[in-house]
């Protein structure tokens, strides 16, 4: 796993996108917002603008989510439910090819450097463009925050035993989709976007999958699927 993610982010940093088309493209992902009435990138950072601790908060989610929360997510998986495991970094690993060619293809810029009159939080946060400079930032779409937080919420739903934690699995991809759209790091078609590429990822994983038909199905209590 940790393989794949170095080998995703070398890729990402080796793609080389047309600036000028990201930004096309990402005003046509906000056009298509206005058309289906909601276009609120805006009006939703201005509303949490007036609450900086909570927009620090959300700026340290959209910073940890993709990969500390996601690893961490991992290490419990792999102990709780092996089979689960394989079925999940799987799907998550292709899930991630689909996207990273849908980025290379269709490179979209964030609300934050769309010139939408959004602004970048986690920049202000850090006093530096921190995102920009460890990644290729015209990536926007599919959101990968989005559909690996997905990943993360379904797994605790199906295969923690405490019930806080299946909560927890319920809300999480809730707070990390508010969280990109409140740092300017996403509009919220990217989410959908990032939700069917792990969808489709985990269908295309079973359709190759030798024992082609197994379903996920959420771990008894005394121990691991099998």
């Amino acid at each position: 796993m940790v393989a794949a993610v170095a080998a995703y982010e070398l890729a990402r940093r080796a793609i080389a996108p047309d600036r000028f088309l990201a930004v096309r493209h990402a005003h046509d992902v906000l056009r298509l917002e206005r058309a289906l009435g909601i276009s609120w990138e805006v009006s939703l950072q201005r509303a949490f603008l007036h609450a900086p601790a909570v927009v620090d908060v959300l700026g340290a989610v959209y910073l940890c989510s993709q990969f500390a929360v996601t690893a961490a997510f991992f290490v419990w998986l792999y102990r709780r439910a092996p089979d689960a495991y394989r079925r999940f970094r799987d799907g998550f690993l292709v899930a991630t090819a689909l996207a990273l060619l849908v980025h290379w293809r269709y490179p979209v810029a964030p609300p934050r450097l769309a010139g939408v009159g959004v602004e970048d939080t986690v920049a202000r946060l850090l006093h530096a463009d921190v995102a920009s400079r460890l990644t290729d930032p015209l990536a926007a779409v599919p959101s990968l925050h989005a559909g690996w937080a997905l990943g993360v919420g379904v797994g605790l739903v199906l295969y923690a035993r405490r019930r806080v934690w299946r909560v927890a699995g319920l809300l999480y991809p809730c707070v990390v989709v508010l969280a990109t759209v409140v740092t300017g790091n996403h509009f919220l078609l990217d989410a959908p976007a990032g939700f069917a590429a792990l969808g489709l990822g985990f269908r295309l994983t079973l359709l190759l999958s030798p024992a082609h038909g197994a379903r996920l199905v959420a771990a008894p209590r005394g121990g691991a699927v099998r």
